[in-house]
């Protein structure tokens, strides 16, 4: 009898641990095997109402081949194929836009949009969606100023685009700037952004020079927190007329815009800039994923 009662012990003991064996594995290969995250979705518009750029395909193309490695799924309505002056947005709605995580714009003009559609815009990014802002964008809109206080400031003029610029990385800490250390010299076209609104009183400041809009809303730092901006220190600055010697150029910031995440950066002109220049890609990357909510950084304004 007690041989027989050791027997049944040893086999329930056996048989307990092969079950636990058997959760531990389960258990085991569950964290080895983390359940894989659905990708956030991004609308792209590179509509041009004022000049067509030659990169707005080639950064079509390079966000969209980014996208499964980086947490997002890329939609495009490829605007930069339409003319010019039948430019279509009328999918452009509160409903279209509430099926995306993020919206990301290349465009340029005042774009045939209903002030209902404006509105959905902004109010997309308002309650609780992404922006990301790309070289041209801060010349979309000017007849409507919410979208300006969106992204953070709109384009006056131009600075030239085959010089090199070292670029000042006033927050290494962010995703979209901490692979870059101090500094980023790079060559691309730079912007100078409005720093007033226009006034009738002075009518020929405050105008973009290349298109003569009228800027609705000045840059300020107290609004946005300044990633990268021109060290004037730093850069060669002998013929550029643009740049004055401790100016402030902002080049790209970021900024909690309602419930929603701003992003904005000046570069993105050159066609190869979008498909050689792995620390531009580095630096968008950064900056669409911390729009989209996949990475966490500062967005708290702080002075020059």
């Amino acid at each position: 009898m007690k041989f027989a009662l050791n027997l049944t012990f040893l086999g329930i003991t056996s048989l307990s641990l092969l079950l636990l064996t058997n959760e531990a594995i389960d258990r085991s290969s569950s964290l080895q095997e983390p359940q894989q995250e659905v990708p956030k979705k991004l609308l792209f518009l590179t509509h041009a109402g004022l000049y067509k750029h030659t990169s707005l395909q080639p950064a079509e193309e390079a966000v969209a081949s980014w996208g499964p490695s980086a947490g997002y799924e890329l939609t495009t309505l490829q605007g930069y194929l339409q003319d010019q002056q039948a430019l279509d947005l009328s999918s452009i709605t509160p409903d279209y836009l509430a099926q995306f995580d993020g919206l990301m714009m290349m465009t340029n003009g005042n774009l045939p949009l209903e002030d209902s559609q404006k509105k959905a815009l902004v109010d997309f990014v308002r309650d609780g969606g992404g922006f990301v802002g790309v070289h041209n964008a801060s010349l979309t809109l000017y007849d409507y100023p919410e979208f300006g206080e969106m992204l953070g400031a709109y384009f006056r003029r131009t600075i030239s685009q085959n010089h090199i610029l070292v670029l000042a990385v006033e927050d290494p800490e962010h995703p979209a700037t901490k692979m870059l250390g101090s500094s980023w010299p790079v060559m691309d076209e730079f912007y100078q952004f409005g720093t007033s609104a226009w006034h009738e009183d002075q009518p020929q400041e405050n105008v973009d020079i290349l298109f003569g809009n009228r800027i609705p809303l000045g840059f300020s730092r107290n609004r946005v927190r300044v990633l990268l901006s021109i060290d004037t220190e730093a850069t060669d600055i002998s013929g550029l007329e643009e740049i004055e010697l401790g100016g402030d150029y902002p080049q790209s910031w970021v900024q909690e815009f309602g419930e929603g995440r701003s992003f904005y950066t000046s570069l993105g002109h050159r066609d190869d800039i979008w498909s050689n220049d792995p620390v531009f890609r580095a630096h968008l990357l950064g900056g669409i994923r911390w729009a989209l909510g996949l990475e966490d950084g500062d967005a708290t304004p702080f002075g020059r």
